[in-house]
């Protein structure tokens, strides 16, 4: 199966079901009260955090995830059912955005965590919950709310404890075979890596067993921050990994190759640079006599852990594997702090502001803002006979007063939407 890092999907919540419109008749009682029963909730979609899923692939072949609606209101007061919720399953480690602005909807980064990403419609309310001292058969019910929809981009961040970094052909795919029982492809050309590729490492007893993951991640080249090679592939998951390994070769300039890779690490994230890591000092089989004290005094300025190895001939292995297991950072103390900030889920209604337009007589006032139009929207059905209420409801939060203090006359036009009333006082 291809490893898939970047997919776009839709999700759609479902409505909520209409109220029900409807009278209590029985056979001595032709004009029963007002019995409409309430619309159900719809379905609200939800992103889960699994880890039996590797890869963003499984969704390919659905792009579009649609939450069930909620069922119509009926008469005799009986309620509509909620619509299902709809839970999608994707690998801890994925960040879904919002893609029309780009904000962090979902940070899933610890298994289980469940994040709302489509809200559902509310249910409309029958024509009972209308019912009063003056308005004893209300001949209008309330429509269900459309649920929320939205073009959501996800991005796999792998999440493994330890992250190799290093230039193509370092060695890091013959460090992860050697450490664990991980089996990637191993040859002397660049990029045999293509996508990432996990190993477990362990160490110690059945009372004392311990273990992690170690990610091979596809080499970095210059450049890897703005986007070349395979560079943004390479710096999104090594983002996600709680303790790095620096993998330089000893035959090469490691001294050049590590401010290399640290300045593509700065230049995407500088707070990569924060994490716990160590130099696994590869190739030493290559070099002669004092050479390897040599390469090590250079390396010392960079202030961390250093350890030559040769993945080849297994040296230094216990020691790096020691090492990774003495370093490795708690997991919930990791994962309190690198979790993105995520857009906020309050609701905010834009202010409300009102616009006089003028047109030869013909004076019309345009309303923006507020909860006016969402609320005509549920009663478009049977607008005419929820006049009244609506009216009422209106002045209550706020509208009419608004219109006094702005100036309106009664005759003029109020426009909310597609909308269009007289304005008139109690006068």
């Amino acid at each position: 199966m291809a490893f898939r890092d970047i997919l776009e999907i839709e999700v759609v919540a479902g409505n909520g079901g209409d109220g029900a419109m409807s009278f209590h008749r029985a056979k001595y009682m032709p004009k029963g009260g007002s019995d409409g029963g309430h619309g159900g909730k719809g379905g609200t979609v939800y992103l889960r955090a699994v880890n039996n899923v590797t890869s963003l692939e499984d969704l390919v072949g659905q792009r579009k995830y649609r939450a069930a609606h909620g069922r119509y209101g009926e008469g005799r007061l009986r309620n509509g059912a909620d619509g299902p919720d709809l839970i999608v399953d994707v690998p801890v480690g994925t960040t879904a955005f919002d893609a029309d602005n780009g904000m962090v909807i979902a940070d899933l980064i610890e298994v289980g965590q469940v994040k709302r990403v489509a809200k559902a419609g509310t249910g409309g309310r029958g024509n009972s919950a209308f019912v009063n001292a003056v308005r004893q058969a209300p001949r209008f019910a309330e429509q269900g709310s459309i649920g929320e929809r939205r073009k959501i981009r996800l991005e796999l961040r792998l999440i493994a404890d330890v992250g190799l970094v290093g230039y193509p052909n370092a060695g890091k795919s013959s460090l992860l075979a050697a450490l664990s029982r991980a089996n990637p492809e191993i040859a002397a050309y660049p990029f045999t890596t293509l996508s990432p590729i996990l190993g477990v490492v362990e160490r110690g007893e059945l009372n004392t067993f311990e273990r992690f993951t170690l990610a091979d991640i596809p080499g970095i080249i210059e450049g890897a921050s703005l986007g070349k090679g395979l560079g943004l592939e390479f710096l999104r998951h090594i983002s996600r990994t709680r303790l790095l390994i620096y993998v330089v070769a000893a035959d090469g300039d490691p001294k050049t190759t590590l401010k290399a890779l640290q300045g593509e690490l700065e230049a995407y994230d500088p707070r990569l640079l924060e994490s716990a890591a160590l130099i696994a000092l590869n190739k030493v089989d290559l070099l002669e006599g004092d050479e390897i004290e040599m390469v090590n005094e250079e390396l010392l300025d960079f202030g961390l852990p250093i350890v030559p190895i040769s993945a080849l001939e297994g040296t230094g292995l216990e020691k790096i594997r020691d090492t990774l297991f003495e370093m490795m950072p708690d997991r919930e103390l990791w994962a309190q702090t690198h979790s993105l900030e995520e857009m906020s889920e309050e609701v905010r209604i834009e202010r409300l502001t009102l616009e006089l337009v003028v047109e030869g007589e013909e004076r019309t006032w345009v309303v923006r803002g507020g909860p006016f139009e969402a609320r005509l929207n549920r009663f478009k059905r049977h607008l005419n006979d929820a006049v009244d209420y609506l009216q009422t409801v209106f002045k209550r939060e706020g509208l009419y007063s608004g219109l006094a203090r702005a100036g309106a006359v009664p005759g003029d036009n109020v426009r909310i939407g597609d909308f269009v009333f007289e304005y008139f006082t109690d006068d």
